[in-house]
């Protein structure tokens, strides 16, 4: 639920506006400036309520110390005075309305959840830009198998919770879906999902990327900015690779896992925290306590529920259900018409060791659909090379097994390497295919059963492009 901080001298006002506003707010009392920020600086709030005339310090003079502070709360300023000079200045300072009393309710509902809608659509806005990759979307995750299943059941029943949670698993397995996963499935769904990339920000950067730095805080810190736990406000905070901090930030994020409150860089004033915490590790963060590089009493901070994805080598059953859900995912944006792999690149694609785990899937599904895309089906062949190295030694046949090599392919066994040998009788293929054709490619595409684009790379690649003369033809036309 969001907070509401109505900060007014007359307590009779107080509880009008809470009385109006305390079914769709947690509603946080003042009854003047000085109350209201210190309040402000214990408490996350997404909208404050203002009156002008409050005895110390005015509202005006709050709004000015909010919008320095606070840039992004919304402020709407209430008086019994309309007075212009009021209004304007009001606005001038970043109020986002000014209302009179005695108070039209429904006008001032109006105004309020319009203001609140207005930030949440601001902090979206906020977080997508601070983002260094595109959000995975949850319908991503994909599989049926035992293992796969029991991490995903343990995701579901944590998001229930607002425990820190641990997820562990090795690079390409899906964290960061996972963490996604987990927040969708949460009561904090309708807040933001902020994602830190530990590894990718230099150490003399990161701090003032958790906590925001002060305008002046640092050279080129020419406005105020705030940090992610900021951005995240009532979200999920989700630290990736986290295990990549250094010494320093650890303990910094240890101190606000234990007290939640931060204070931006430069900054003087603490600022409280409600974000949910999931952090992710490609290795083994217990390993890294025991050499020193981590510190203990962080990891027992995030270590309160731990997940542990499964690498796709443990749960091959689910390769061909996340081919076919790549396929249909990738392939309209890329105008593919692959719908499936045949049998023999399935066998082939189960015997792999997968090291990139489910990204490397992802990505040989996209490369496959590039470059092969107007094929209704991937053939074992258009597999790369690491796929069929990778089963060599395990299901190797005997030579007395293997079928006698054709007269032309034993001339070169053990004279020229195999892949010099394999071009050769590629090049030989496309020439025949191309005589046959009389020289018209899209002709001798269809022969060789691929298209015409590839026809021409291989051409070109095995020096036929410039070669017509020796093929016997004047020209290699288009068709």
């Amino acid at each position: 639920m969001p907070k509401l901080l109505i900060a007014d001298d007359e307590r009779g006002s107080r509880e009008a506006l809470r009385l109006i506003f305390d079914k769709e707010f947690e509603v946080l009392l003042a009854e003047s400036a000085e109350e209201a920020q210190t309040l402000l600086a214990r408490e996350p709030v997404d909208l404050a309520l203002l009156d002008v005339v409050m005895p110390g310090r005015s509202g005006i003079d709050l709004l000015r110390l909010i919008h320095a502070d606070h840039p992004d709360l919304p402020v709407i300023m209430v008086s019994a005075s309309t007075a212009i000079p009021s209004v304007v200045e009001a606005i001038r300072l970043g109020a986002v309305d000014f209302v009179g009393k005695p108070f039209d309710i429904e006008n001032l509902r109006h105004i309020v959840r319009r203001a609140v809608e207005m930030r949440r659509l601001h902090r979206q806005v906020q977080v997508l830009s601070t983002e260094l990759s595109s959000a995975f979307p949850t319908r991503d995750i994909v599989g049926q198998s035992p293992a796969f299943l029991a991490a995903i059941e343990q995701l579901r029943f944590a998001a229930a919770t607002g425990a820190t949670v641990l997820i562990q698993g090795e690079s390409g397995t899906g964290k960061e879906l996972a963490a996604r996963l987990l927040h969708a499935e949460s009561p904090r769904q309708d807040e933001p999902f902020v994602a830190v990339h530990c590894a990718s920000l230099p150490e003399n950067l990161l701090e003032s990327e958790l906590f925001g730095h002060e305008k002046g805080a640092f050279t080129n810190a020419d406005r105020l900015k705030p940090g992610r736990f900021e951005l995240a406000g009532s979200g999920t905070l989700f630290f990736d690779e986290v295990g990549e901090m250094s010494a320093s930030t650890q303990v910094k994020l240890l101190r606000v896992l234990q007290e939640r409150e931060f204070m931006r860089v430069g900054g003087t004033r603490l600022i409280r925290t409600n974000a949910r915490i999931v952090a992710a590790a490609a290795r083994d963060l217990r390993k890294d306590v025991l050499a020193g590089t981590f510190r203990e009493d962080l990891f027992y901070r995030l270590n309160v529920v731990r997940v542990k994805l499964p690498p796709l080598r443990e749960r091959r059953e689910d390769i061909p259900l996340l081919l076919t859900h790549f396929l249909h995912r990738l392939g309209p944006a890329l105008h593919a018409q692959t719908r499936a792999f045949d049998s023999e690149a399935l066998r082939l694609l189960d015997a792999y060791s997968w090291p990139g785990n489910v990204r490397e899937l992802r990505n040989l599904v996209e490369r496959m659909l590039v470059l092969h895309g107007r094929e209704p089906v991937v053939t074992a062949a258009r597999l790369p090379e690491e796929f069929h190295a990778d089963t060599v030694g395990e299901s190797e046949p005997s030579m007395e097994s293997m079928p006698a090599a054709p007269p032309e392919a034993s001339a070169v066994v053990g004279a020229v390497p195999l892949e010099e040998a394999v071009m050769a009788y590629e090049k030989r293929l496309i020439a025949e295919a191309l005589r046959v054709s009389g020289g018209v490619q899209t002709r001798a595409a269809t022969l060789l059963g691929t298209t015409r684009r590839i026809l021409r790379y291989k051409m070109e690649k095995l020096g036929l492009a410039g070669e017509a003369a020796n093929l016997n033809f004047s020209d290699f036309r288009q068709g």
